[in-house]
């Protein structure tokens, strides 16, 4: 890994308009152009990398979606992964391949899926476990895939019935049939196989009750 990549941050840059494609209907891609509500689907994504301290060898994205983070995470890592359980991998394989990104990405899911244990030093998911309400399966899956001493970069919005409005004001109308868990139920969750080592919220003015973002890394305990 050369010096240049220990020293730098970790950069996201949007993509042009049209680059990437929507996975489904619900895909929030559109969201990242929008002059106001972009703000922040762009600026949670520059929180969560914030976070991280490079390099890492290999990391595995988990709801890659459209694949908007994997140009970031490929700049990072000498191996960049990627499992979604609706996205189309060679569709987005051959649009990350024109902006000259390569990653290994599959359709499934994780708790099912056959990476061999310890395996990734960083495992990320933004804007995915709010959609799970049981979180051991999932959560002792990243733990056999991580190595010892791995990293877990997860990214949660606010689960509540603020977040309903908010949500139904963008077009999203029945978020609470799909968001089911909320970032302290995760924390709870995960405590007892990862340490909380950074956290960030968004707006970076508001107390934590007020925040409508939550980013968090965390490492594999033991």
């Amino acid at each position: 890994m050369s010096n240049l990549l220990l020293s730098k941050k970790v950069r996201f840059d949007l993509p042009a308009k049209g680059a990437l494609e929507p996975n489904d209907r619900d895909d929030p891609l559109a969201y990242y152009y929008h002059p106001l509500v972009g703000f922040l689907y762009r600026n949670r994504i520059k929180q969560a990398l914030s976070l991280l301290s490079l390099p890492y060898q290999s990391v595995l994205e988990i709801g890659y979606g459209s694949g908007i983070m994997l140009s970031a995470l490929a700049s990072i890592s000498r191996q960049v992964s990627g499992i979604d359980i609706t996205s189309d991998p060679q569709r987005v394989k051959a649009n990350l391949k024109k902006l000259g990104i390569d990653a290994s990405l599959v359709k499934g899911d994780i708790v099912t899926a056959d990476y061999l244990s310890e395996s990734f030093d960083l495992i990320v998911a933004i804007s995915m476990l709010e959609h799970i309400k049981d979180l051991d399966p999932l959560l002792n899956k990243i733990f056999s895939l991580l190595r010892p001493g791995g990293y877990f970069l997860v990214g949660m919005p606010r689960v509540d019935n603020l977040m309903k409005v908010i949500f139904s004001l963008i077009g999203f109308n029945n978020i609470a049939a799909h968001h089911v868990t909320n970032y302290g139920q995760f924390l709870k969750a995960s405590s007892g196989k990862f340490t909380l080592v950074k956290s960030a919220k968004l707006p970076l003015w508001a107390p934590e009750f007020m925040s409508l973002y939550f980013n968090a890394l965390l490492r594999k305990s033991g």
